[in-house]
């Protein structure tokens, strides 16, 4: 059996919907049932209700499971949580165990990539049999920018290789299921990069009416997502984390997806294509 966590959130909900769709019945680790039941329905899995800080409730979420995924966030209470969670992992015998990450480097002065970077290497220190996802900027985030009806973000030349949250769930099911993915790094990117503004104009493009590009100071990014109930320190970070692109760094995109799944990538025009009648405008 396949435990799922993460389940109310982009990836974790579409593994879920896809191993359903599947057939295959898994047990999802969750808070809350009811807002998993509004985003995946309410038949299909199985619940198992607890907290990462829950040792008792997680021990007993493991019973009968052989394949984990496992969401992380960059707090210092799910670091401290994790180093305990692998031990109970690695007593239950877990035969494949998929990390949902990012760019990482422990000796990073960037609090986001020095801490993704130390969640890695609790898991690489384990006997874990673990299969670790780096995926770029999803494009499942241009939903909220398309209903605001503009793209507002810092501004810069940087460019990234935005990715389907569909995709990430399809390679983690691959790697939950599938033996050969053990002790490897997947860097999960679309077809092509661009910048913020790049995808605003292509948007645009596809949808035929003006999505723009409007860019913000990194402090009202922060602002922002603390007006729409982000704890303080997460919404700093994700303000920090936009570093790369306002300098200029760009990140190209990788094989691993056609590799893995043997096709391309989705990419930004597929998403916004599937997505148009939603986001029609009357």
């Amino acid at each position: 059996m396949i435990l799922v966590t993460g389940a109310t959130g982009n990836v974790g909900s579409e593994i879920a919907r896809q191993l359903i769709a599947q057939g295959v019945r898994p047990k999802i680790y969750v808070r809350d049932a009811d807002k998993l039941s509004g985003l995946i329905g309410t038949e299909g899995y199985e619940i198992a209700l607890g907290d990462f800080q829950d040792a008792d409730a997680f021990e007993a979420a493991l019973e009968g499971v052989d394949a984990v995924y496992m969401v992380t966030n960059q707090s210092d209470p799910f670091r401290d949580a994790l180093k305990r969670m692998v031990t109970q992992l690695e007593n239950a015998n877990i035969k494949n165990f998929v990390l949902l990450s990012a760019e990482g480097d422990a000796d990073s002065d960037v609090f986001f990539v020095k801490r993704t970077g130390e969640l890695e290497d609790i898991v690489k220190a384990s006997t874990l049999p673990w299969t670790i996802l780096r995926p770029d900027w999803f494009l499942q985030n241009f939903a909220g920018f398309v209903a605001m009806g503009m793209v507002a973000f810092p501004a810069g030349p940087g460019k990234t290789s935005f990715t389907d949250v569909r995709d990430v769930a399809e390679v983690a099911i691959k790697a939950l299921v599938e033996t050969g993915h053990a002790q490897r790094t997947y860097r999960l990117t679309g077809p092509d990069s661009m910048t913020f503004e790049g995808a605003a104009k292509r948007i645009s493009a596809a949808l035929g009416r003006e999505v723009p590009f409007v860019g913000i100071a990194p402090d009202d990014l922060r602002d922002g997502m603390i007006a729409q109930g982000a704890e303080p320190w997460y919404a700093q970070m994700n303000a920090d984390m936009t570093f790369a692109l306002r300098e200029g760094f760009s990140f190209s995109p990788s094989n691993d997806i056609r590799f893995l799944l043997g096709r391309e990538a989705r990419s930004l025009e597929t998403f916004v294509q599937d997505h148009a009648k939603e986001w029609a405008v009357s």
